[in-house]
């Protein structure tokens, strides 16, 4: 179902919404200071990056030229970089960074080379962020916020036999009362030489084989390897993410504490990932989207050196752009089939009983 935030009589809606909230968070968090005065000056990180990865100017990556002309290649490299930094903090593998930027392995390989050589700070501190975890056994964000990944831990396999009475306690122990050392056992157990082998195993056909062999003797082999390699990708995510999420959690107390828009008749209504929502008196718009802004933007400058930007928007209705361009295109479909704008129309608030007649006909005339 479409739905849509909607304001009372006299009301209007106010939102502000972080820019590049995560990609800054990296450079907040790798303290890499290409990227930060990248910010620092207003330009667009991706097309810096671009410039750092494709050894060219900065003004060949973005997607117009610097006299406004269109420029298609710039904005590919551009975009192959957004998706590269993107694939970077969600901790995605190779593979995926190729097909999100629509390279070859070795291609997409080249690239992300590239960018650690022209960021090295960016690579020192997801390296750094992978050796403390399987340290720890947990991650932080910038506020010591923990994400715990306990996988991380777990040794690459497990055996053990499945008929728990089978299992040995210890090798190690004392058979001599009043003797002064310890016996250990130099036999290796059964379960000892098939951990051995399972860490020895080369390719999938030989680790199944293996496991059958074993299974026939009662014994089981657990793999964590894809535990993980998970709990590896998590690591340098949970730490942008969960510092995005306690960023926006900080700016959602200090604007609800804001006396100025307390004044001005603001109120939160939502929060939606790094966007929040409110309404406030129409004469007031302009004013509350300048506030709404600013302590977003600032409420964590104490904190970080890179400057944050937010961007407002002012509307009767949240997200709908997004509803009368689905209502839209459905309308012109169903002309096309030959229906007519009654019939169109009596569908859609029958499916959509979130709308009034009066709304649905706004957002059908609604220009995008």
């Amino acid at each position: 179902m479409l739905s849509s935030v909607k304001v009372r009589d006299r009301m209007v809606l106010v939102g502000s919404d972080f820019s590049q909230q995560e990609p800054r968070l990296l450079a907040a968090f790798s303290n890499d200071k290409s990227m930060i005065d990248a910010y620092k000056a207003g330009k667009d990180l991706y097309a810096t990056i671009a410039a750092g990865v494709y050894k060219n100017d900065y003004w060949d990556n973005m997607e117009h030229h610097q006299d406004g002309s269109p420029n298609p290649e710039g904005k590919k490299r551009r975009s192959n970089c957004k998706s590269l930094l993107l694939g970077i903090m969600y901790g995605r593998g190779i593979a995926s960074i190729a097909e999100q930027t629509g390279c070859t392995l070795q291609e997409a390989q080249k690239i992300i080379d590239d960018f650690y050589k022209g960021f090295p700070a960016v690579k020192k501190w997801t390296e750094e962020t992978q050796i403390n975890v399987k340290k720890t056994g947990y991650v932080e964000d910038l506020w010591g916020r923990r994400r715990r990944l306990p996988d991380i831990l777990r040794p690459p396999v497990e055996v053990k036999y499945i008929d728990k009475s089978r299992a040995v306690v210890s090798t190690d122990f004392n058979p001599l009362i009043g003797a002064t050392g310890k016996y250990t056992s130099n036999v290796k157990s059964e379960l000892d030489i098939y951990k051995e082998r399972a860490l020895a195993a080369r390719g999938r056909q030989q680790m199944e084989k293996l496991k059958a062999e074993a299974l026939s003797k009662g014994i089981e082999i657990h793999e964590n390897g894809g535990f993980i390699a998970q709990a590896e990708r998590q690591a340098v995510n949970a730490r942008i993410q969960g510092s995005a999420a306690t960023c926006t959690k900080i700016a959602m107390i200090r604007v609800h504490n804001d006396q100025k828009l307390k004044d001005l008749g603001f109120s939160t209504l939502i929060s939606v990932h790094d966007e929040l929502i409110g309404e406030c008196p129409k004469e007031n718009a302009q004013e509350v989207a300048d506030r709404l802004c600013y302590l977003m933007k600032t409420c964590i400058e104490n904190d970080v050196t890179v400057p944050f930007k937010c961007d407002p928007t002012i509307t009767y209705q949240w997200y709908s752009d997004e509803v009368a361009a689905k209502l839209q295109e459905l309308r012109d479909k169903e002309l096309a089939n030959g229906k007519s704008i009654d019939q169109i129309k009596k569908e859609m608030l029958e499916d959509h009983e979130e709308l009034l007649p009066d709304e649905l006909d706004d957002l059908l005339a609604m220009e995008l």
